[in-house]
């Protein structure tokens, strides 16, 4: 009984080598998950993506497209500078009305009150720009109150007065009886979007306005666009996690925004020629009253000789 002959150990060997050949040809299934997936066996494929990595990116387009509409509310918010700077220069206030610059502060006022992390919690851009938008509509109203007189100043004070107190009564009244964000967020949400529908909707008049006179002499072009990249922004940060407080008020801005450009491209051309019109009659007043003082002159010169 000795040991095993040399055939049984040679069988053995190719036992023990088809074994180790059959360890290297099909690895584990894990260990092929982080193999690059290009390479032509059906069982190798790419690791899964982190789980939350598809929100992660969603939510930086949003932060990126905040921020670009952060800057061109920003220039909207600047665009009235040259006429406050006339009124600062004339010390009066003339015939301007502080009705717009009221109106946008009540806006913005309550585009803060939902942005508060108690009313709609991750809306820091929102409450940047509109806080940015209530100093700079604050300032506008100074500078109307400070240059302007009698039951005017008297009128625009008592609107702000009454604004400031609205806003200050809907935010106690909300954070006490809705205890709830989506509560909060509904009804503040709800008042965002009528008065934010209103201020959009006050180009209206001037969009008239230009249907009547066939001119778009004071419809400026550069507003109408930064109005439109402006709510084409805004309804875009609104889509992306979708909030339909903001959604409606921005949509509704562009469509009046595209109207306005549309507008001025209809009425470009009329334009120019009631404006090439304007010039030339100006122009022919001096030479009227040219002609007409040389006639004077040629009847007096006659007088005297006789």
């Amino acid at each position: 009984m000795g040991g095993p002959s040399r055939h049984q150990r040679t069988h053995r060997g190719t036992a023990r080598a088809g074994s180790v050949a059959l360890v290297s040809i099909h690895p584990p299934l894990h260990l092929s998950s982080s193999l690059v997936p290009n390479s032509g066996d059906p069982l190798r494929r790419s690791s899964p993506s982190p789980p939350g990595a598809a929100m992660v990116s969603a939510d930086t387009i949003r932060t990126v497209i905040g921020i670009i509409g952060n800057g061109t509310a920003l220039v909207l918010f600047l665009s009235p500078v040259p006429t406050f700077y006339r009124i600062w220069k004339k010390k009066t206030v003339e015939q301007y009305s502080a009705v717009p610059y009221l109106a946008t502060l009540l806006n913005c006022m309550m585009w803060v009150l939902y942005g508060l992390p108690a009313v709609h919690p991750h809306s820091m851009l929102v409450i940047t720009i509109n806080g940015t938008g209530m100093a700079i509509e604050l300032t506008y109203i100074a500078l109307f109150l400070a240059y302007s007189a009698g039951a005017d100043r008297r009128r625009v004070l008592l609107i702000l007065v009454a604004e400031i107190a609205f806003v200050a009564a809907v935010a106690a009244l909300v954070l006490s009886l809705a205890h709830t964000h989506d509560g909060r967020s509904m009804v503040v949400g709800i008042l965002c979007v009528v008065f934010g529908t209103g201020m959009y909707a006050a180009p209206l008049s001037v969009m008239k306005m230009v249907i009547q006179t066939k001119s778009v002499e004071y419809m400026p072009l550069f507003l109408s666009l930064a109005s439109l990249v402006n709510g084409v922004f805004w309804t875009a940060y609104a889509l992306i996690k979708f909030d339909l407080y903001m959604t409606i008020p921005n949509g509704l801005g562009v469509l009046f925004a595209v109207g306005q450009v549309v507008l001025y491209a209809i009425y470009y051309k009329s334009t120019q020629q009631i404006l090439e019109a304007r010039k030339r009659k100006a122009d022919q007043v001096p030479m009227t009253e040219v002609v007409v003082d040389g006639k004077n002159g040629n009847a007096a010169a006659g007088n005297g000789r006789y």
